[in-house]
């Protein structure tokens, strides 16, 4: 008879916590069940592969800094012109343009749910295994402003690659100064037809100007920008308003 005495120990050193934490109650199933032993170990492979898909969502989530509780499930279409559920979803689970690299653009005034709908995307890819980051945009420039004081632009722009989908929220609120535009477009131009950025802004692109300190840096970042990209222009009464108006009813 085999001796098995040393198998968890095996499996632990080769990480297959599943196998380690499931092989002796699923053999005895097999045994019973009368598996045949791919059988067998196809289902611990499956159990190990659900394992390791979950911890790897649990730690996507962690890292994205998602702002919590904006689902699709929680947006009122009914509400907001220039969007729909089966645009939304078309976006949610063909993961195509993702993968070449095109942005998301989400344009409309204040409180319309341009988050809402930037966070609900970013839930969706993460639940198909794509990697994430929220960043509100003056936090983010903020961040690469001072790698470039340091020196280290490249390297944070370089570490920002291993996140597919690049979510700068409110990129209107920016202050109009050299040192926080530059880093904004280097950012732009090191993303470019490589990975994908998804944008809210309260201004249209022709008030970009207001963004950037001169007209050529404006047109250089929007022609990136709108190369590859999906437009969504948002219209309709401000949530926030309406929930502090019904409060005051």
């Amino acid at each position: 008879m085999t001796n098995t005495a040393s198998l968890p120990l095996m499996l632990k050193s080769l990480r297959l916590s599943e196998f380690r934490n499931h092989w002796e109650s699923l053999a005895e199933k097999a045994l019973h069940e009368q598996w045949r032993p791919e059988h067998y170990l196809s289902e611990l492979c499956h159990m190990e592969l659900a394992s390791r898909t979950d911890k790897r969502q649990l730690r996507y989530l962690k890292e994205s800094n998602l702002p919590s509780g904006k689902h699709v499930g929680g947006f009122d279409f009914n509400a907001i012109e220039g969007i729909s559920k089966a645009r939304l979803h078309d976006l949610a689970d063909n993961h195509e343009w993702v993968k070449h690299a095109t942005n998301l653009l989400l344009f409309g005034a204040s409180g319309v749910g341009k988050t809402h709908l930037a966070s609900a995307l970013g839930y969706s890819l993460i639940e198909a295994g794509t990697r994430v980051k929220f960043y509100p945009a003056t936090a983010l420039v903020q961040h690469l402003q001072d790698a470039k004081q340091q020196l280290k632009l490249q390297d944070a722009l370089n570490k920002l690659d291993k996140y597919q989908v690049l979510i700068v929220d409110d990129i209107g609120y920016i202050r109009k100064t050299e040192q926080e535009t530059s880093v904004l477009f280097e950012l732009i131009a090191h993303r470019y037809e490589r990975f994908s950025l998804i944008i809210t802004s309260n201004q249209s692109f022709e008030d970009w100007d207001a963004l950037f300190t001169d007209t050529t840096m404006t047109v250089a970042a929007i022609d990136r920008l709108v190369h590859h990209s999906h437009i969504i222009q948002l219209q309709g009464e401000s949530y926030r308003r309406k929930t502090a108006i019904k409060q005051e009813e």
